[in-house]
């Protein structure tokens, strides 16, 4: 015996594309491309930190931070 317990109806929301002629997708970017990041010293190892001094992102090795850096905040979650 079968007992009805009503239908499940799916429907696809409407969907809105958004296309601009002049737009041209860049897979490929890298951080010298980026205008707020410098790549000046770039070596292996190396963390990208914000200098609000410069208003960029820069490269730093790791015994140049150990003296700025009081605490790490990883978000929440």
């Amino acid at each position: 015996m079968a007992i009805d317990i009503g239908k499940v109806v799916i429907n696809q929301p409407n969907r809105t594309t958004i296309t601009s002629p002049n737009f041209r997708p860049s897979p490929n970017i890298v951080f010298a491309n980026i205008n707020d990041v410098s790549t000046v010293g770039l070596q292996n190892g190396y963390t990208l930190i914000y200098s609000a001094a410069n208003n960029k992102y820069e490269l730093k090795a790791a015994q140049e931070l150990t003296s700025s850096i009081t605490s790490i905040d990883g978000g929440t979650f």
